[in-house]
């Protein structure tokens, strides 16, 4: 892996203070771009630029929104195989659950460099299976699915740490959530680098 888990938590962190503390009035707006359901596809393709060099600034609209909605679309047709095969092996009981699991965890891990390679390449590199089986394997996908698990941690740590804070905690979580999603998305792409 080129970057360490550690280090990549610490540069992440720092690019989405970098991002949000003092800028305000773009953190405002990511705020209203994240939470807000069908608006929040311009959320996601705000994030998305993060996977191509660029700053998550609130502009471009339109092709943010854009971006959002196929980036939606790409998750969805990355789960729909795992529920296939859940729907398929369903009378299997215990076992049958256990491969859906195990199927759908491999989408999952799959869906990272996907999402990375739409916004480098467009909506055909989501489904280059092969480029992404290379790059977690340049990786090591022990060290991938480590790192992945790390974040998802992180990230489930704090939304639960805001989630029980009495009266303030989801006006917590609602200032918190672009810090989060420009942290993860930033470990992400470092992870992919």
């Amino acid at each position: 892996m080129s970057i360490g888990i550690g280090d990549n938590l610490g540069k992440s962190f720092g690019f989405a203070k970098d991002s949000l503390v003092g800028k305000w009035l773009n953190w405002l707006l990511l705020i209203i771009v994240t939470v807000i359901p069908i608006v929040n596809f311009i959320g996601l393709g705000t994030y998305l630029k993060i996977f191509r060099g660029q700053k998550p600034e609130v502009e471009g609209i339109g092709k943010s929104f854009v971006d959002g909605l196929l980036v939606f679309i790409i998750a969805v047709i990355y789960m729909i195989i795992p529920a296939i095969v859940g729907a398929i092996l369903g009378f299997l009981g215990a076992v049958g659950a256990i491969i859906a699991a195990i199927v759908g965890f491999i989408f999952m891990l799959l869906l990272i460099p996907a999402v990375i390679g739409f916004a480098k390449g467009g909506f055909g590199a989501a489904f280059a299976f092969g480029d992404h089986f290379a790059k977690i394997g340049k990786i090591g996908w022990v060290q991938y699915i480590l790192a992945v698990l790390v974040i998802a941690v992180v990230a489930a740590v704090i939304g639960f740490i805001c989630g029980i804070i009495p009266i303030v905690g989801w006006i917590l979580g609602l200032i918190v959530a672009p810090f989060l999603a420009i942290m993860v998305s930033k470990y992400c792409a470092n992870l992919a680098a």
